[in-house]
Parts: structure tokens; sequence; C-alpha cells
């Protein structure tokens, strides 16, 4: 039998957590947020359970051409599915990407479709606390704060009731920018009153000159 589901949430908790340890690398800004190159960029983790064996096993940070049924992009797109074949059921998939907050970061925005058991889509920091949950608290949410620092756009599924057709699908992610701030009225004045010195200086030196 497979884990009960307390014991997997558990385990999806320790999956995670080892699996972004183990991708090391943290990029400066989402890259492939479109998924125009795979999935280049991101990491992603596999619960399964072993029929042959009768045991639950996990894999950290996989190659995603091992896992075909559980992982597919599309236009602007990311599906997470559960899958079975004749060895495993793959009850547990997880995908996510570290990076460092841009500056001019304003709001980071995504869309999502699931049918799962449990489905998760956050976005945490470097320890692991929830800054947003996309699921329950909307669709975007405002990362300018955390200019400068690492943070994990996290998502995954689980399948609980032993049927495996869950998915997440998630698109359209997003990160738009601050605009360059417009400079404040007192700054246009003095801009101006130093034009109109500059002129008035060079209008008496053409005319000294001329004389």
């Amino acid at each position: 039998m497979k884990l009960f589901s307390k014991c997997k949430k558990i385990l999806q908790s320790s999956i995670l957590v080892a699996g972004v340890a183990a991708t090391g690398n943290v990029s400066a800004g989402l890259i492939n947020s479109d998924f125009t190159d795979g999935l280049d960029g991101w990491g992603g983790d596999v619960a399964y359970y072993d029929l042959i064996n009768n045991i639950d096993n996990d894999a950290f940070d996989v190659d995603f051409g091992d896992y075909p049924a559980n992982f597919s992009t599309g236009i602007n797109s990311v599906t997470l599915n559960t899958s079975a074949d004749n060895d495993n059921e793959y009850w547990g998939v997880y995908l996510f990407q570290s990076f460092m907050v841009d500056p001019n970061s304003s709001l980071l925005s995504l869309s999502f479709q699931s049918s799962a058991d449990y489905a998760y889509l956050t976005l945490v920091d470097e320890n692991f606390n929830l800054l947003h949950d996309f699921i329950n608290d909307g669709l975007s949410v405002d990362i300018s704060t955390y200019t400068g620092t690492n943070v994990s756009l996290e998502m995954g599924i689980e399948d609980w009731d032993f049927v495996l057709d869950d998915y997440l699908t998630v698109s359209n992610i997003s990160i738009s920018q601050n605009s360059v701030p417009v400079p404040e009225p007192s700054t246009f004045l003095l801009f101006s009153i130093a034009l109109l010195a500059v002129r008035q200086w060079s209008n008496k030196v053409n005319l000294t000159t001329q004389h």
C-alpha cells in the first residue's frame, strides 16, 4: 500500500526541501518562464510507489527526460501529471525554480488549471516560509519588497485516491517591471531655471563679442 495522506504531505515537504537544495544555482530573475526551452532552468522531484518491491521511493532533481508522462511543456505553459506503468505508480510530481528578485520587479503573475487530489502553487523565501499561495490567495503577488533576495516558485500535485489522473497546468508566468520614476515638478522647475540662466549668459556673451 502507498503512504497515507498525512505521510504523503510530510514526504512532499521533505522532497521539496531536498530537491530545491540539490539545484544549488540561483538565477537573477526567473529564466525560461515561458518554457520555450522546455524545462531548462527548472528543477523537479518525483515520488513513486515501486510495485515490484512494494515500497515508496523518491527521486530528487530528476532528469525530465526520464519522466515524459509526468512533465510536459506547451506554448507558455507546463503540465504536471500523475501516472503509472507496469513497475511504478508516480503519485507525487513537483517542479520549482529558485531566483533572485531583480530591481524594479513588480508583480509576479500566472494562470493555472488543476484537477488533483492535492495541488499547490506557491512562492516561498529561501527558508521555505510561505510568501504567497496562488491557488488560494490570488494569481499575482507584489514581489517588489523582496528585491535582492532569493525566492522560489514551486508547484506540485499528489494522488491520494489511487486514481492516477491528477494534473496541474501553470501558464502565463510573468514578472512586470516598475516604470521609470518621473522627476518631481520641482526638479523640472530647477532644470528650467538653469537652462534659462545659461541662455541669458550665452546671449550676453554674444552681445559682448559683437561690440
